[in-house]
């Protein structure tokens, strides 16, 4: 199992190295890790990526893609064309889908070994009303038809990465409904895809972690429900910890900020995702059993994933989580 960190070049996180991939590479040394799960998008690639720092990638989420898909008008409503952009990726359905080969191809020059990509779909208001007048089953209909098309320009009809498929706790892939990721996979015309199960995610979705000794049990058994040819396909790990659970059941009462609908883009934005990083913590593990879900899914590649603000916080979580994990494995080992 190979174990990263995750990484964009976004100047608030390349500033943690200060913009050094030297740096970088010794702090991947000093924690004995073995590379980046690197955010890439369409953009071109800055110079001096170093590929051999990087193991995967995380592509592009656009979040209201699912809208798009379903409502011919999408494009042509009255949002702003950076609106458009962020929510659907582009401003029409082409744009989209060259942006998403685009950041393939991204992923591919750098030799990435898979690329993430979410199969979710919510918008700004619906972090507030969860109202979202679609099913999992509906999203991932239109995530695979969009998929589908996105690939099949390649050679073979494949993708150039290996797609990871990773869960989040709005409508699509959650990992709740181990019939619905039938459903799912059976739409898909390619093979090379896996998925990632991000553990945090799935707490969240579960809304019922409150403590972390209790989240461990509660994940465990979410995973028993799945198939064994299911969990072989888990060939990738986002690994953190979201003890949110009370939190994602009262925000079923929450109340959409006043004037919500009146504010510019980029400030109902940050109203959102003041709520996100609130259900979807990026907190290290810290209980030694933490290491019960690695060894029931044995991923190919572990990410600790964390909210990247400082060095000293960004090392301070890694290894306090790598502390808990290399414990608990050794246990595991001698047993």
């Amino acid at each position: 199992m190979k174990e990263l960190i995750n990484l964009s070049t976004y100047k608030i996180e390349m500033d943690i190295f200060d913009s050094d991939w030297g740096k970088v590479e010794s702090f991947l040394d000093r924690h004995q890790l073995d590379g980046i799960e690197l955010y890439v998008d369409q953009s071109p690639l800055p110079d001096g990526i170093p590929d051999r720092l990087i193991q995967g990638v995380h592509l592009p989420y656009w979040m209201g893609r699912h809208r798009a898909w379903m409502d011919n008008d999408a494009f042509s409503c009255g949002m702003d064309e950076s609106e458009k952009i962020y929510l659907f990726g582009g401003l029409s359905r082409g744009e989209v889908v060259g942006n998403f080969r685009r950041a393939m191809e991204n992923a591919h020059f750098l030799d990435a070994a898979y690329g993430v990509f979410h199969v979710a779909y919510v918008e700004l208001e619906h972090v507030f009303t969860r109202s979202f007048d679609c099913t999992d089953r509906d999203v991932m209909d239109t995530t695979a038809a969009f998929l589908n098309e996105s690939v099949s320009s390649f050679p073979g009809g494949e993708p150039p990465v290996r797609l990871f498929f990773e869960n989040l706790w709005w409508p699509g892939l959650t990992f709740l409904d181990p019939g619905a990721i039938t459903y799912f996979t059976e739409q898909l015309d390619f093979d090379n895809w896996a998925f990632v199960l991000d553990v945090g995610h799935l707490m969240a979705a579960t809304m019922r972690c409150n403590k972390e000794e209790d989240a461990v049990d509660t994940i465990l058994e979410v995973l028993s429900k799945h198939s064994d040819d299911i969990v072989d396909r888990i060939e990738g790990m986002h690994f953190h910890c979201s003890i949110s659970g009370e939190y994602m059941r009262a925000c079923f009462d929450m109340d959409i900020p006043e004037n919500f609908d009146k504010m510019p883009f980029y400030d109902r934005l940050g109203k959102v995702m003041q709520v996100v990083e609130r259900m979807d913590q990026h907190m290290p593990f810290t209980d030694e059993r933490c290491s019960e879900i690695v060894d029931y899914v044995s991923p190919d590649y572990l990410t600790h994933e964390f909210i990247l603000h400082d060095l000293q916080s960004t090392e301070h979580k890694l290894r306090t989580q790598r502390d808990a994990l290399n414990k608990g494995m050794r246990k595991i080992s001698k047993t």
